[in-house]
């Protein structure tokens, strides 16, 4: 049964545990970007994939919430952006000093990742003429 997943001790099953296909689909088309943006922000693979499995862990827990907001995405991308803060090392350390922190994403996801402006918006949760405007403040804070 696609979604369900079986826990077992001992080699016996314990618990199933159903995940609602949504929440699977979801998850499975932002993974390789939550990846590879928590991977440039720690610098190590390893230790992305388990902030974002956790980061999921944290989303799976509140899908019902997700479901009724006006953006899923947003509330994901908090959530693996607040445990990504936590432990980020990396070289782009210098571009959150500079930038409010939604800055610095957007300017990762799109120049560092290379993502469309578009994809990028809707990995974020944002609306395309928000996350324009993130850009465009995020190019003059470094001009000045």
């Amino acid at each position: 049964m696609p979604g369900v997943a079986v826990v077992a001790s001992g080699g016996r099953p314990e618990v199933e545990i159903g995940m609602p296909p949504a929440f699977a689909a979801f998850c499975l088309s932002r993974l390789e970007i939550y990846n590879r943006y928590v991977a440039l922000r720690v610098g190590d693979e390893m230790k992305a994939r388990v902030l974002v499995g956790a980061a999921l862990g944290d989303l799976a827990m509140s899908w019902a919430e997700a479901l009724e907001s006006s953006s899923p995405s947003a509330l994901a991308w908090r959530l693996l952006a607040a445990r990504t803060s936590r432990v980020a090392v990396s070289r782009c350390l210098e571009l959150y000093r500079v930038l409010s922190s939604s800055q610095a994403d957007a300017v990762l996801l799109r120049y560092r990742l290379g993502l469309p402006e578009a994809k990028a918006a809707d990995v974020m949760g944002r609306q395309p003429e928000d996350f324009g405007c993130l850009l465009r403040s995020a190019v003059r804070s470094f001009a000045a």
